[in-house]
């Protein structure tokens, strides 16, 4: 017969919250108004290598600082919701890297004598974030269905209005008013054409034809249709390609659909204008994975609060009001499909940075780099 959990006495309640604590999957420190440690976790303790320390008369900022070698930055995390992503050396031979997310929350409480902190600790580099996708995934199925019935629906009036489009500006080539409107009108359906292949890509996602594929060249082919794009609405793209040449195997058709949608979720991010950046370089390898060639797109937009953070990526998922197409599903689905994996660091008000890391093909990882090129496209 099991006991029932009583807390009896404050030592109860004690021990009831440290187990509690040590049962969380995450890392957690625990801090007083001022940043005294006042408990972590044995996840935070695996995280940080704190075996054997002890937090007696020692800080968070202190503790923090002294394994990220941080000053200034630490500033990120002075308020409720503040987040920093954070990379650990090394601290033996043999160790790897880790990339450490960082997130404050204070403590909510109506007594006064009950007030601090707590910083949650996670680790996301790239083989510890493989799980957290997988889950992810699973969670496509339920609506594949639905998708592909919708799409059907609209595939074939969809050719239709492309065409009596194409026409109708044909006609009015001598009308340079009335062309410009049904350039405008051709310009919206193809871009329904696009959002209605990513639901087709969802329905029933096609096995990618592989083969080897330069990036360089593949990047800089859909930055001209982008850049034609974000003209019409004053945005500006600016290239940030740190390679000469990046090789990978992949599906060209799928890639180019994965580029084009981070392009126009960072288009949708920036209505009253701005600039954002397509890059382009090579990670080299290290014991937990071999090279990998990472596409960053990096805008200006307002965007993405914590708690949205691991939301974006599903399916039908949007902050942007009506707006709920199934871009960053699909890129999640096709950097997936390569065996590789897409990531976003955002703050509220300081835009929002997209990783794709995708391995690289043999011998990519000692291709030619060059100075980063950093010019505005228009």
């Amino acid at each position: 017969m099991k006991t029932q959990v009583t807390f009896e006495t404050p030592e109860h309640l004690r021990e009831f919250f440290f187990a509690m604590l040590e049962s969380l999957p995450g890392g957690i420190l625990l801090a007083d108004r001022q940043g005294n440690l006042l408990a972590a976790n044995r996840k935070a303790a695996q995280l940080l290598d704190l075996a054997g320390s002890s937090l007696q008369n020692k800080t968070c900022w202190g503790l923090l600082s002294q394994k990220f070698g941080l000053t200034h930055e630490l500033a990120a995390l002075s308020a409720s919701g503040g987040s920093l992503l954070c990379e650990m050396q090394a601290l033996r031979e043999g160790a790897e890297k880790r990339c450490i997310l960082i997130n404050r929350n204070d403590l909510q409480s109506p007594f006064l004598d009950v007030a601090g902190f707590f910083l949650s600790l996670e680790d996301v580099t790239f083989p510890a974030m493989m799980e957290m996708h997988l889950d992810r995934s699973k969670r496509f199925a339920a609506m594949q269905e639905m998708a592909e019935a919708m799409s059907q629906e609209l595939k074939n009036p969809l050719g239709s209005l492309e065409l009596y489009a194409s026409i109708l500006r044909r006609e009015l080539a001598g009308d340079p008013d009335n062309e410009r409107v049904a350039a405008r009108m051709l310009g919206a359906v193809r871009t329904m054409h696009h959002l209605l292949d990513n639901f087709v890509t969802f329905s029933g996602f096609p096995l990618p034809r592989m083969e080897v594929l330069e990036m360089v060249a593949l990047l800089k082919k859909n930055m001209e249709t982008l850049r034609e794009m974000a003209e019409e609405h004053g945005i500006f793209l600016e290239s940030r390609i740190e390679v000469e040449q990046a090789y990978l195997l992949g599906d060209q058709t799928l890639l180019g659909q994965l580029l084009l949608n981070l392009g126009l979720n960072a288009m949708e991010s920036m209505p009253a204008g701005g600039t954002f950046s397509l890059g382009l370089r090579i990670l080299p390898p290290d014991r937990e994975h071999g090279a990998l060639v990472e596409i960053r797109v990096q805008d200006q937009g307002a965007g993405i609060t914590p708690e949205n953070r691991q939301k974006i990526f599903d399916p039908f998922f949007s902050t942007k009001g009506r707006n709920r197409g199934l871009g960053l599903a699909i890129s999640h689905a096709i950097a997936e499909a390569h065996h590789g994996l897409i990531e976003v660091e955002s703050e509220p008000g300081r835009g929002a940075t997209f990783r794709v890391l995708l391995p690289a093909e043999s011998g990519a990882g000692t291709g030619t780099s060059r100075k980063k090129d950093a010019r505005a496209d228009v």
